[in-house]
């Protein structure tokens, strides 16, 4: 059950890429924060998380998969008892207050997601369409239980990984223009109907973010504007004037990557995406490393989960995606979002430490 650690075995490129973006993360964070208390917790959901995924290392492969199961189950209930349970912010009841900390299931159910598609379709094909069924029922319990919240955003993340996982696997042709042709059909139909007035005013807002400059609009200007007021070499550390005079919402969270621009500049915005494209590649190519199915779907799974969240948290601060609540990994306020982020990588350093051990 508990393995002894080998530091030889692990990919450092991926965890010195991970400390950097985290580092780079609490220094912007500091100038972002509009209370030093903020920075004070990050700072100590960074240890928790750094412990937690070196503890992570002391387990076996054949252990972890073992309590996917239970992981699993136990996460539902989490997701069920903090809609009854949790404390409502900005609209969504996804949190759970445990004194100065909180603690939001629907970031660990996108692990647990990553854990229980990898361990159920490893050795199993995704030949006909009765091949779906059995990885459609396990996500969709965690996915409706957090659109319920309504954390729409984390329930899309969920969504990436599903898609992430099932393309490792190998979808045939014929279902990849099947499962397009079906967004195509269900999105005018059935998912745009039902979305809120103000979730449809954030898609429209990205093809004119001037129909509502002081509504819909105003977060979405105002991280443009900061962005391309950054120009080459920033403005400085603490001298953003978006940010520092409170111009740009969230900007702690959903807008970091703005604060971070202004400041930094094109320079400091290009070096953090290419710190991102190094994970993202160590992610691809331990994938390809591993010789078990079930391990290279869970890589694939981590890299679909980050992936996607920074795809869409630059791409909202660009104003090419729509606001929604995505964070920006390791880098924007969040303890569970970072506690899991650093798991997820954990688990990838995992199995790929044990790649020669069967599942």
């Amino acid at each position: 059950m508990i393995r002894r650690l080998d530091l030889t075995l692990y990919d450092w490129p991926l965890a010195l890429t991970t400390l950097g973006l985290n580092a780079v993360g609490l220094f912007a964070l500091a100038s972002a924060a509009p209370n030093p208390r903020l920075w004070k917790m990050q700072l100590l959901w960074t240890a928790l998380a750094l412990v937690s995924a070196a503890l992570l290392q002391l387990l076996r492969k054949d252990t972890l998969y073992r309590w996917v199961p239970w992981l699993y189950l136990g996460v539902l209930a989490l997701l069920v008892g903090v809609l009854f349970f949790g404390r409502e912010v900005n609209g969504a009841r996804a949190w759970f207050v445990l004194g100065p900390l909180r603690l939001q299931p629907s970031e660990l159910a996108k692990l647990t997601l990553i854990l229980v598609l990898a361990r159920y379709l490893h050795a199993r094909s995704l030949a006909s369409w009765r091949d779906y069924l059995v990885p459609i029922a396990l996500a969709a319990p965690p996915i409706l239980l957090t659109a319920v919240e309504p954390d729409l955003g984390g329930a899309l993340v969920m969504v990436a990984i599903v898609a992430g996982i099932f393309f490792v696997r190998g979808l045939p042709l014929r279902h990849l223009f099947l499962a397009g042709a079906l967004v195509a059909v269900l999105v005018p139909t059935v998912i745009w109907p039902n979305l809120k007035p103000y979730q449809q005013e954030r898609v429209l807002v990205v093809l004119n973010p001037a129909r509502d400059p002081l509504g819909a609009g105003f977060q979405v200007i105002q991280s443009m504007i900061a962005i391309g007021s950054g120009g080459l070499a920033g403005k400085g550390y603490g001298q953003g004037t978006q940010a520092q005079l409170g111009f740009i919402p969230e900007r702690q969270t959903d807008f970091i990557f703005s604060v971070w621009a202004e400041e930094m500049g094109f320079v400091g915005a290009l070096a953090v995406l290419l710190a991102y494209a190094v994970l993202f590649y160590r992610l691809g190519a331990m994938s390809m490393e591993v010789l078990q199915d079930g391990d290279r779907l869970l890589i694939a799974g981590v890299l679909s989960f980050l992936a996607f969240q920074v795809l869409v948290n630059v791409g909202v601060t660009l104003g090419v995606a729509p606001v929604t609540g995505i964070t920006l990994p390791l880098l924007s306020y969040g303890g569970t979002s970072l506690l899991t982020t650093y798991l997820a990588l954990g688990l990838a350093q995992l199995v790929y430490r044990d790649r020669y051990e069967p599942v």
